[in-house]
């Protein structure tokens, strides 16, 4: 069962709307999820405030315990997701039935009051070094609440802010590089790592790059798409070869589970040589015990004829 179903499981117990299987898998779920168990108590905490006062005429106490109720399950959200799209979430999920409209509504009242102290307070605010200029970005995200009690007039938390931007500019110029370096090791789509190496290949500039060779290494390594890691494989002959670029290889050689890669990686360890970085004795002992144990007869051959020219 999917995380989210688990969550709204926790609203259908208070509504006594749930049936005994669901309710035997919830709690036993609740024993090995501490977020799903944090978000129980604090359902708890405000349904059994509101059926104890019908009126719903929160006092002062009740007021600071279930903001900080509510701070502690977001701070259990942090890296899942933002404050805003909690609140939506919860308010979206407490009408989806007549019964949780009431709820729902403690709820938001109680978030509302919280985010309006935030907001209205005025405290001292101490930014970090580089400033803060909310105009400069487009979104933020993944509130991080260090201290998110506001009796003492002052916050503290962290965030991520992003900021969309465009760029036009020569292939050799080393901002364009930085960036399309940074994409080969982060960006989530492999389209996008692959299209970078491809473009910063290139680059007359890149050939003596350690950074980029470093992520490369890094790409070629543990990348989790196969065709990205060929493409990283394959960019090592348009480099200043050295012996960290041919430590790589072998590593592939002997971790990589694709046959196509380990050949990949024969193959550029062939040109290295020819550019002088030689295989030494350690490494030829390390290839002969490769060729008894890989299971395809391919590498096994092309490892032969490396061995050969020595």
């Amino acid at each position: 069962m999917q995380h989210e179903k688990y969550e709204e499981l926790i609203q259908y117990y208070f509504y006594n709307e749930i049936d005994e299987a669901d309710k035997k898998l919830l709690e036993q779920h609740l024993i090995s999820c501490p977020q799903c168990k944090t978000h129980f108590e604090l359902f708890k905490k405000i349904f059994n405030s509101i059926n104890e006062n019908e009126n719903n005429e929160f006092e002062d106490k009740l007021l600071f315990e279930a903001r900080a109720e509510l701070r502690g399950y977001l701070k259990a959200q942090k890296n899942k997701t933002s404050i805003i799209k909690v609140l939506t979430q919860a308010f979206s999920s407490f009408i989806v039935k007549p019964i949780g409209i009431a709820f729902g509504g403690a709820v938001v009242l109680l978030a509302g009051l919280f985010t309006g102290y935030l907001i209205f307070n005025e405290p001292a605010v101490n930014y970090s070094k580089e400033g803060l200029n909310f105009a400069d970005y487009s979104k933020i995200q993944n509130i991080n609440f260090l201290d998110a009690d506001p009796d003492d007039g002052e916050i503290e938390f962290t965030y991520e802010s992003v900021k969309p931007g465009r760029i036009k500019g020569n292939i050799n110029d080393s901002r364009v590089r930085e960036i399309l370096t940074y994409a080969i090791l982060n960006e989530k789509n492999p389209g996008t790592r692959l299209n970078s190496i491809n473009v910063i290949n290139a680059s007359s500039q890149h050939k003596n790059d350690d950074e980029l060779k470093n992520a490369l290494i890094s790409v070629a390594k543990y990348d989790n798409n196969p065709g990205v890691r060929r493409e990283a494989i394959k960019s090592f002959n348009e480099l200043s070869v050295d012996k960290e670029i041919k430590d790589a290889l072998i590593y592939v050689l002997l971790n990589d589970t694709s046959a196509g890669i380990r050949i990949e990686a024969i193959n550029s360890l062939m040109e290295t040589s020819k550019k002088g970085i030689k295989l030494d004795e350690s490494d030829l002992t390390t290839l002969k015990e490769k060729i008894q144990l890989d299971q395809n007869n391919y590498v096994r051959y092309h490892l032969r004829n490396i061995i050969k020219e020595y």
